[in-house]
């Protein structure tokens, strides 16, 4: 890299892993909403999973990719008039809405871009909101565990972006003068952000931006010996498009992603990028209500959106390069029971979601398996529990082929375990116990579902709910159904494995084997 760069890259943070994640998982206040007409737009919240006894899907799969074609897109007027309301009577402040929407961005690029294969990120900021938006953008990636760079050449005197500059010093992220850019870029940024002109941008870009997009477009234009491109990720409006009309010169950027804020503009609606997502879930019902607003879903506690067409993806192609510590023997618990739950403690300590998700595999009496998410509900020295209706489909392999196995992946950690053994049912006393322990509403759930039976539609289950909601109403003992509790899994065998680079892959195993008459755990580490 430039000199200058190489000597700010060593006061620079370097955070080799990140279990942000996710994924996940913004928005913006320059900007407005989605909706289902063709000038108007929002957004709303959206929690997806499967039912009580499944592991709820995680955040990067809940991200819901809506129709393109039935969006709504934002014309520049009606954008500033949400925005004028926003910071009027419902009483937002420009700074609150600057850090939603830069979170907003930086959540996008994490949802995308994987700090393992994109991790030089410059950051291009205008004078305005749009590079406002930009520098907070940079800040969060920078606690994300990104190594950004800001490029900020026509500095804003106001408090609130001298304050921004001040933040981003103290984390020592370097600043770039245009001078000091290579022109070609390629060689010392994986993602390129530009947050130079927001939609309340008129007439045509000036010096420096004008020759910061000629660089930028003439990046994606040419490609230099073959090597990998930097994504380019545009804040709201791709620098050099009318708010409007799109690209009209044809000499305006060609962005990878676009992060829509509040709502996405009139000309959104010509970006073929590979990545639209719509960030600024603040919207209150009275703006979606007054424009008629239908807001696109968000997941869980995600602040961006997914939205657009899906991207084009070779399957082929997908694959990790694990970054991990080295997993030796010597790290091992002679007793497998006492390593799985210093993983498990590692699992609760990253804050991974339900970290007591497993796949259950069951096979029939003829050897055909199948397979689900379960939730771990208790672990000790004789095995593993989990509790269902003893009417399902796993019930009755169980019941003719009591042998069982479970899997824990840890995608936070690259790590999953694997458990084989018999299983036995808990006694009905530990049954009972656990099932009062419930929250009242799953009590009555358990009641209501007679697991893997045909039901003529969910409204039934819904009535049925009700009635027994208000039987129950007055605090009685919920009673346990007959059919419903536990198993318990007898482990024989554990495999522990640890993702590495280049497919590297640790696998210890712990197999019992008798030694002198007595059941031992003996450890071999497999190929991976």
């Amino acid at each position: 890299m430039f000199e200058w760069g190489r000597k700010a890259r060593a006061m620079t943070c370097l955070i080799t892993k990140s279990f942000f994640a996710s994924s996940t998982h913004p928005t913006n206040y320059s900007s407005p909403l989605f909706t289902v007409r063709l000038p108007l737009h929002s957004k709303s919240s959206l929690l997806c999973g499967f039912c009580s006894s499944s592991r709820q899907v995680g955040e990067k799969m809940m991200q819901t990719t809506h129709d393109f074609s039935a969006l709504t897109y934002l014309t520049q007027k009606e954008a500033a008039e949400i925005d004028e309301q926003l910071m009027g009577p419902l009483g937002f402040s420009v700074d609150q809405l600057m850090e939603l929407a830069g979170l907003s961005v930086a959540t996008s690029i994490a949802e995308v871009y994987k700090l393992s294969d994109y991790n030089r990120v410059l950051a291009i900021c205008g004078p305005g909101n749009n590079g406002g938006d930009g520098l907070v953008a940079a800040r969060h990636l920078y606690h994300f565990g990104y190594k950004p760079f800001v490029c900020y050449p026509k500095r804003t005197a106001k408090p609130l972006y001298t304050g921004l500059v001040t933040q981003l010093e103290s984390l020592s992220i370097p600043f770039l003068t245009v001078e000091e850019l290579p022109f070609d870029l390629s060689k010392d940024f994986d993602i390129l952000v530009d947050a130079m002109f927001g939609f309340s941008f008129h007439g045509t870009p000036r010096p420096p931006f004008d020759d910061l997009i000629h660089r930028l477009t003439c990046l994606q234009n040419n490609s230099l010996n073959n090597e990998r491109k930097p994504a380019v990720v545009s804040v709201d409006i791709p620098s050099g498009w009318h708010v409007e009309d799109g690209d009209n010169s044809g000499n305006g950027l060609k962005p990878d992603m676009l992060v829509s804020l509040t709502a996405p503009k009139m000309c959104a609606m010509n970006f073929h990028g590979s990545h639209h997502f719509l960030g600024g879930r603040f919207i209150p019902a009275a703006i979606a209500e007054k424009y008629k607003l239908n807001l696109p879903a968000y997941p869980g506690t995600s602040m961006c959106v997914r939205i657009g067409k899906a991207p084009q993806v070779d399957i082929s192609a997908l694959r990790e390069n694990y970054i991990s510590p080295e997993f030796l023997e010597k790290h091992l618990d002679a007793d497998p029971m006492n390593q799985f739950r210093k993983w498990f403690d590692d699992a609760l300590a990253a804050g991974l979601h339900e970290p007591n998700a497993m796949a259950l595999s069951t096979a029939d009496k003829d050897g055909r398996p199948s397979s689900r998410m379960v939730l771990l509900k208790g672990v000790d020295d004789e095995g593993f529990v989990w509790y269902t209706n003893y009417q399902s489909k796993k019930a009755h392999d169980l019941s003719e082929n009591p042998r069982a196995s479970l899997l824990f992946y840890w995608d936070g950690l690259n790590r999953q375990v694997r458990v084989e053994g018999s299983v036995t049912k808990v006694s009905e006393e530990e049954s009972e116990q656990y099932f009062h322990s419930r929250p009242r509403g799953s009590q009555i759930g358990a009641i209501v579902s007679k697991q893997t039976t045909v039901v003529p539609g969910r409204d039934v289950l819904h009535q049925e709910y009700r009635e027994l909601e208000s039987k129950f109403s007055d605090g009685s003992v919920i009673p346990k159904p007959k059919y419903w509790g536990g198993y318990r899994l007898k482990p024989e065998v554990f495999e522990f494995w640890q993702g590495q680079t280049s497919r590297l892959h640790d696998r210890l195993q712990y197999t019992l084997e008798k030694v002198n008459g007595n059941q031992v755990w003996k450890i071999k580490r497999l190929a991976p």
